[in-house]
């Protein structure tokens, strides 16, 4: 085989296995939480893949912290780089800082958590703007549920 032949079939090699162990493609996504009609700081906003690409495709579910004023943006390779397409259902955790507790208890309740939170959301090809995420104020856990709607 001549040395130019050979070189082409290599770099066509090359090129297909670098396809395959490119990323997924991500879409920016943004929102923002509210709790009693006020920004809710720290909250960590989890997007938990029903239809759409899942660990090991992706390092890691999507996911981002609300800042001062509940905005957050998700990030799932780098920072803020956002999700792949498809659908996803959004978790919630907002840990409470001030807890003298040795493990911090969730002011949610876990109202928000895989087996309860109700809010799913489609992410499309280009920026997606979340709606916003009202929480009224929660005074205890959700009723108990025997497992999770679609998964047992």
């Amino acid at each position: 085989m001549n040395r130019a032949l050979c070189s082409a079939l290599i770099l066509l090699f090359l090129a297909g296995c670098a396809k395959e162990n490119m990323p997924i493609p991500t879409h920016k996504i943004s929102g923002r939480v509210l709790y009693d009609n006020k920004p809710a700081a720290g909250v960590a906003v989890y997007l938990g893949p029903i239809a759409a690409p899942r660990v090991p495709d992706i390092p890691s579910n999507p996911h981002g912290i609300t800042d001062k004023q509940g905005f957050f943006t998700i990030s799932t390779y780098g920072v803020e780089d956002g999700a792949p397409i498809g659908k996803y259902q959004v978790m919630m955790v907002w840990m409470d800082q001030d807890s003298k507790l040795e493990s911090s208890p969730d002011k949610f309740f876990g109202w928000f958590d895989a087996v309860n939170s109700k809010i799913m959301v489609q992410i499309k090809e280009g920026e997606n703007e979340l709606p916003e995420i009202k929480v009224p104020v929660l005074n205890g856990p959700p009723p108990p549920v025997n497992g999770i709607e679609g998964r047992n």
